[in-house]
């Protein structure tokens, strides 16, 4: 059936005055009495004895490096608001209401979802890490790839049968999602609207969100996501204190390299075809990650923000032949004489000729899978490290034990 039919049967269904962007099908969550001076937010249950002029929401979050995401508390709701950096013409206001509690007035173009959510469905492996830390893995009803997870709770849900694939391309993915009914889908936002499928998903009644993470121009506005996905939960205090450490231990490896003079230059991306290169932009947040690793990216003058960018293969070598160090290939590759055999024009660059290419897919599993994909967003402290170690070992206070992100091709 296709996702056409789908929209026109739920318009058919829906009560008159029914939004179908805000439909969702109608769930019973346990509800409880909180009284007039609740401690904390509400983890599992709506409330049952709703009074005007309490606080609901005791444990609040608050976004200082994201570039995308702000949010405002009323006394039993949470005002979200999501900017694209790279589609500014896209502002998004999500209303989040705790159960049980009336909901604000509102533009008609307002997402409004009841939390904390009890379903929730992702097609960006990379919040999987993130549910995993929040201790919401038993909420998770679907996601892209089922043999692609690396997160160890993750792949037993999965083995459960409690969890949809939602694999698939662009609009084919509209029905998978649909039937695994969540309460919440987060869809991969891309730097290009027409391969962005949230508008469609909402038109059918599915609360569909954005997200964004990899358009951050840190990695810890990137890591900030964890409070995007605890908002959802009511788990600010949780991902307050887990936030905080991963700040501080980013800031504390950051600050090694804060007065170096020299910086070994590092290029990076992979062929992405016939006379082309992917890369990510001079403003994203692995340019940023690079830069407080003590390194210098070779397309830092770039303006792009994206993660994804295609740039000609004479433009890379112009800026990267001389580079020193190769910072995330293309993943799976067994060693470096295997990337050689199968692009030989990479002998053309320094770092490939002396040795110094790595990857971030320490343990790859396949298909594009590796704890890099659904661990890395909540972890920059690590991937910093271990990239402090690549480029400047004698700063480092210690050896790391192991890599968890970033191999080196032998």
């Amino acid at each position: 059936m296709s996702w056409h039919l789908w929209a026109v049967l739920l318009l058919l269904i829906c009560v008159p005055g029914c939004d179908a962007r805000q439909a969702s099908l109608a769930r019973v969550q346990p509800a409880h009495n909180v009284g007039m001076q609740p401690e904390h937010n509400q983890l599992e249950a709506c409330v049952a004895d709703y009074h005007a002029g309490v606080d609901y929401f005791p444990q609040r979050a608050s976004f200082s490096w994201s570039d995308q995401l702000s949010v405002e508390y009323g006394l039993n709701f949470k005002r979200l608001r999501f900017r694209s950096s790279v589609n500014v013409g896209e502002p998004l206001e999500i209303v989040l209401v705790q159960c049980g509690t009336p909901t604000p007035a509102h533009s008609p173009a307002t997402l409004v979802v009841q939390v904390p959510i009890q379903r929730l469905a992702t097609g960006n492996s990379a919040m999987l890490g993130a549910a995993d830390e929040l201790g919401i893995v038993d909420r998770l009803v679907g996601i892209e790839n089922v043999r692609a997870p690396t997160v160890e709770s993750v792949r037993k849900r999965v083995a459960s049968g409690h969890i949809h694939e939602l694999w698939g391309n662009a609009h084919s993915n509209i029905e998978p999602i649909m039937a695994a009914q969540p309460d919440v889908y987060l869809s991969f936002f891309s730097a290009n609207p027409q391969f962005n499928i949230h508008p469609q998903l909402q038109q059918v009644g599915v609360l569909a969100l954005p997200q964004a993470d990899h358009l951050e121009s840190h990695p810890l506005g990137r890591a900030e996501w964890l409070k995007f996905l605890a908002l959802l939960v009511n788990r600010e205090a949780q991902a307050n204190r887990q936030f905080a450490a991963i700040e501080h231990d980013y800031l504390r490896w950051a600050a090694l390299t804060s007065d170096l003079q020299q910086r070994p230059l590092v290029m990076a991306g992979f062929p992405s075809g016939r006379g082309s290169f992917e890369v990510f932009g001079g403003l994203n947040q692995r340019a940023r990650l690079i830069a407080d690793a003590g390194g210098q990216y070779v397309l830092e003058q770039s303006r792009e923000r994206g993660s994804l960018v295609q740039v000609s293969f004479e433009h890379i070598y112009e800026k990267g032949a001389a580079a020193p160090f190769w910072l995330g290939a293309r993943p799976g590759y067994a060693s470096l004489p295997q990337m050689l055999a199968t692009s030989p024009h990479s002998r053309w660059f320094r770092a490939a000729r002396e040795g110094r290419v790595y990857a971030f897919d320490q343990g790859y599993t396949g298909a594009w899978a590796s704890p890099y994909q659904d661990q890395s967003m909540t972890r920059p402290h690590v991937l910093l490290a271990e990239l402090l170690q690549v480029l400047h070992p004698q700063l480092s206070p210690s050896a790391l034990p192991s890599n968890v992100f970033v191999r080196k091709l032998p």
